[in-house]
């Protein structure tokens, strides 16, 4: 993996340790690095939170004086380590009696250490020169070394990023790695970091769920979903979509009993432990969410002759496949899950919803809330599949051609897949 260095800084309580979470949240082997003592009650508390809202996905290490030793240690066994905070570092360091001269020295020692890391090492510091000039001369010290410490990192890091009251602001990004690599400037049409952060983040965090909880999807937030759907991109302008949206527990129940036939009969197609784990699986959640909503194409809407489609004449049920996944990016905006049911019979399913001949099921979706959104797609959990490698899917110019002038750059979050 790329080594990659990433500095959050910001003030007290404005979402540095959440951030530095959300941006570890593609990895799979996790190092949290400590600098806190336990050292009284309200501490102690602090720390359990902090686990708490870190899950088991991470490895944690409560180290308050040797970071860069348990650095070169450990960063080669973890994909991303997260070191939380510099500053408590530093005050570690000065109540053991280190100087200026040696704490610098240290630092610079720790920095040649992130850099020769393989994974990503996010540092987390405190902004503490934005405040009130400290009466005591000790604490001006103090604070001096630690916004000279953090102009280092800030220096010699690829990326870092300030976080204001909870939104992260970069004041600088990673270098291209090629002179043909665009800028992020070069488009004026571009979306801000901050919407670009969110817009991946739906992308990377949308599920397939099976498991609802009870409570009540709100109709103005499932109003802005078919809404965004709706915006889907669609041959001709022919927007062949519509939304049933079901919440009648006797229809549901009919939907159910259509997969549980459909799926008992996809599971003869397995043996022996394939077999066991498919019906090991929980594939719908039919009855157990709170909206069910079947997506068709109307595959005569504008008549037989519709832009683009005489050469091509299944692009009406692809321009609909759009509309579902505007709708599943934006149901993960909205904190909504949604689970498409793939195992059921398309004829029975007309015939219980009087859906007309002329008209195609695409897609049945159930909606819900959920406890909890799967870290990784369930079927990776399980050991069904894995997730492919995107570089080893590129062709350039022909089938199975190779790059010549112009090759494609993927984040780092690729090579882990």
């Amino acid at each position: 993996m790329t080594n990659k260095t990433t500095l959050l800084t910001g003030g007290s309580r404005s979402g540095k340790s959440a951030h530095a979470l959300k941006l570890s949240e593609k990895y799979t082997k996790k190092f949290f690095l400590a600098t806190a003592e336990p050292l009284d009650d309200e501490m102690q508390e602090r720390i359990k939170r902090h686990q708490a809202e870190r899950g088991k996905d991470w490895t944690t290490l409560e180290e308050p004086l040797n970071v860069t030793e348990t650095l070169k240690k450990e960063s080669s066994h973890y994909e991303v380590l997260v070191l939380d905070c510099v500053t408590l570092w530093l005050s570690n360091l000065i109540i053991n009696g280190a100087n200026r001269e040696s704490i610098l020295t240290k630092l610079h020692h720790f920095i040649d250490e992130c850099k020769k890391a393989s994974g990503h090492i996010i540092v987390i510091t405190n902004e503490l020169g934005s405040g009130i000039i400290p009466m005591d001369p000790s604490v001006r010290a103090f604070r001096d070394v630690a916004g000279e410490a953090n102009q280092v990192l800030a220096s010699k890091f690829d990326e870092v990023i300030n976080m204001v009251s909870g939104i992260p602001v970069v004041i600088k990004s990673t270098s291209p790695t090629s002179e043909d690599k665009l800028k992020t400037t070069d488009s004026e049409h571009e979306f801000s970091p901050q919407k670009k952060q969110g817009l991946y983040e739906a992308v990377y965090k949308r599920r397939d769920i099976r498991h609802f909880n009870s409570k009540k999807v709100d109709p103005t937030a499932l109003g802005r979903v078919l809404d965004a759907a709706h915006h889907a991109g669609s041959v001709g302008y022919m927007q062949p979509w519509n939304f049933m949206v079901i919440d009648d527990p006797q229809i549901k129940n009919k939907v159910a009993q259509n997969f549980k036939k459909a799926n008992e009969q996809a599971s003869l197609k397995f043996s022996n432990e394939r077999q066991d784990l498919y019906n090991s699986l929980k594939l719908e959640g039919i009855e157990d969410a709170a909206i069910n909503i079947c997506v068709t194409s109307d595959r005569n809407r504008f008549g037989p002759n519709v832009l683009g489609r005489d050469t091509a004449i299944d692009t009406d049920l692809f321009s609909t496949c759009c509309a579902v996944q505007n709708l599943w990016l934006a149901a993960r905006a909205e904190g909504l899950a949604v689970g498409w049911v793939s195992i059921l019979s398309y004829d029975q399913l007309k015939e219980d919803l009087d859906i007309p001949d002329h008209v195609q099921p695409v897609a049945y979706l159930c909606v819900g809330h959920t406890e909890a959104f799967y870290p990784k797609p369930m079927l990776e959990t399980k050991g069904w599949g894995k997730r492919l490698s995107v570089e080893k899917l590129i062709y350039y110019n022909k089938w199975q051609g190779t790059s010549t002038d112009f090759k494609v750059h993927f984040p780092d979050s690729t090579k882990n897949d």
